[in-house]
């Protein structure tokens, strides 16, 4: 036998010793959380910290893991989520430690370092996609609504696209659409890889305690529902009596034990609703852990621009819920980017930007592989402009920098992924519109900026 075989060999024995010792570590983790009975005591955080170092070989969460010891030492409000966590559903805890935080984020980066360095390609932490664009509900402004219903992602293509996904080491997806649970077959795809763990955008509204408890028991799936504010404002975008439909499920959702949160979309009609404290405490109360703003973007269903956030409105909220952005994900960036694949096969650079260079239909009918993708010129170039402004409170290529994408999409030439996605970067009256927005956006920031930086100059002479 030659050197190189009883190497690949070693290494083969070595990744299985691996395997085995974290999934020991996976059932003393769980079995840590399960005793914890909803109170976290300093005894079982020691361990599991302990345990985060021994797996963290070369230190690249040691930053993370302190500051998890920093907050259960001062009592930080996140321990409240994590003893909250520890309350839900056997299969909800088990699935989120061993899909999400060992197989995403820890088994998973190492595998996407070897494959990214053995096929040259980024290493996407997450990707986006969407089964199904059939909904029934028709929103005000929905980024979606402009694609075809008509499904041509079939149950073994998704399947594919999973296994492929594995293989480049994301454990982790983002399923969107339409309506992901007008899919029947949507609940056996995601049983079928239990070892990933799927975000599920969903207007909420087939969430029924049949369909909580089934979600519950699978445990690798954290709905999140879309909820854009109370009732007024919720019912004004998404049709009267959706907001009581969507409590409900989020009553399902909780009495289950299932893991899930609310999505949001700032906008005009609700901004002063979002500034209200009531708003939060609402969702706290119906069993939220998480939650997502989204720029409103003039693209889809009806695109209006006189529903985006003024520039300082938008700033006035960044700073009343203290959200902390990095910057734009789009182009399956490296360390932490995705990229989108909509119901027809197109590998969008985002939900949000409705151009594609590849079909994943095509790329199998030709033999090859979801990765094969993530190297266009298209994604290249993307991946090439980011940061796309140095003020990451700007870091949208369609509304904070839109010249930025109208020269990627002249550059690279890729095509439209539906009639009217080029509307964004042609029709006069929106290209007007974004150009006098990021404008003023970045002048408010800018002078801001100035402001706080003199402030601190200040004092430091004191």
């Amino acid at each position: 036998m030659s050197s190189n075989h009883s190497l690949e060999g070693l290494t083969e024995k070595r990744n299985v010793i691996r395997d085995r010792v974290e999934d020991a570590v996976i059932n003393q983790v769980s079995n840590i959380l399960f005793r914890m009975g909803g109170k976290v005591s300093k005894k079982a955080w020691e361990k599991l910290l302990n345990i985060a170092e021994d797996l963290d070989k070369d230190g690249t969460f040691a930053s993370a893991i302190n500051a998890v010891r920093s907050a259960f030492e001062t009592n930080h409000p996140h321990i409240q989520f994590l003893e909250i966590v520890a309350k839900k559903s056997p299969a909800c805890r088990k699935r989120l430690i061993s899909n999400f935080f060992l197989n995403a984020v820890f088994r998973g980066r190492q595998k996407r370092e070897e494959f990214s360095r053995n096929h040259n390609t980024p290493q996407p932490f997450f990707f986006v996609i969407s089964p199904t664009m059939k909904c029934n509900l028709r929103c005000l402004g929905c980024y979606a609504g402009n694609y075809h219903r008509k499904d041509r992602l079939s149950y073994e293509v998704i399947d594919r696209i999973f296994e492929d996904a594995k293989t480049m080491g994301i454990y982790f997806v983002t399923v969107s659409g339409g309506e992901p649970f007008f899919r029947e077959d949507i609940l056996d795809l995601f049983a079928s890889h239990n070892d990933m763990y799927f975000q599920v955008f969903t207007n909420g509204t087939l969430i029924d305690s049949t369909l909580a408890k089934k979600i519950s028991k699978l445990g690798n799936i954290a709905p999140v529902i879309s909820c854009e504010g109370l009732e007024e404002e919720t019912d004004y975008r998404r049709g009267r009596g959706t907001f009581q439909r969507i409590c409900q499920a989020m009553d399902n959702l909780r009495e289950a034990g299932v893991i899930f949160g609310f999505s949001t979309v700032p906008a005009s009609y609700n901004y002063p609703t979002l500034l209200k404290e009531k708003y939060y405490q609402f969702l706290v109360k119906k069993g939220a852990l998480f939650g997502w703003f989204f720029q409103y973007i003039p693209i889809g269903f009806k695109p209006n621009p006189a529903l985006m956030l003024t520039p300082e409105q938008r700033v006035t909220l960044h700073d009343r819920v203290k959200e902390i952005r990095s910057g734009c994900l789009a182009g399956a960036r490296t360390d932490s980017g995705y990229f989108h694949i909509n119901s027809n096969g197109d590998i969008e650079p985002c939900v949000f930007a409705h151009f594609a260079a590849d079909n994943i239909l095509d790329i199998y009918n030709r033999g090859g592989h979801l990765w094969d993708a993530l190297n266009s010129d298209f994604f290249k170039e993307i991946r090439a402009g980011q940061p796309w402004n140095k003020n990451h409170q700007m870091p949208c290529m369609v509304i904070d920098n839109p010249h930025c994408l109208r020269n990627v999409v002249k550059k690279t030439r890729p095509y439209p992924t539906h009639e009217g996605a080029k509307s964004i970067i042609e029709d006069p009256v929106l290209v007007n519109h974004l150009n006098d927005y990021s404008k003023k956006l970045g002048t408010i920031l800018n002078e801001r900026d100035e402001l706080i930086h003199h402030e601190e100059i200040r004092a430091a002479a004191r």
